[in-house]
């Protein structure tokens, strides 16, 4: 994933399929030394305007990888795949690109 704050940790998305309009979870995980106090997940079609119609569900595995259940990407198209994260009291955004077809 990609963030515009200099030395930002990474950050890995694992997930094996992403089907259309049907419900997948992914994993989050942050390469810092210190641990993630709260992570925030959601996705937007930048050409359409508007994000998911369902919430993500986010429950910490431990201080640094995160599960995000209840993922549903309803049309095919451009996702632009959303995580906020608070590591040392600084919020860090990144954003990954995901086409489905």
């Amino acid at each position: 994933m990609n963030s515009e704050v200099q030395n930002a940790p990474e950050v890995y998305l694992s997930v094996d399929e992403i089907p259309l309009a049907q419900p997948f979870s992914l994993l989050v995980s942050v390469c810092s030394e210190t641990a993630v106090r709260q992570m925030r997940v959601d996705a937007i079609m930048p050409a359409h305007q508007h994000s998911m119609n369902y919430t993500p569900k986010v429950t910490a595995l431990d201080g640094r990888t995160f599960r995000v259940d209840d993922m549903l990407f309803h049309m095919p198209g451009l996702w632009e795949l959303q995580v906020d994260v608070d590591i040392n009291d600084q919020s860090i955004f990144y954003t990954s690109k995901i086409a489905l077809k």
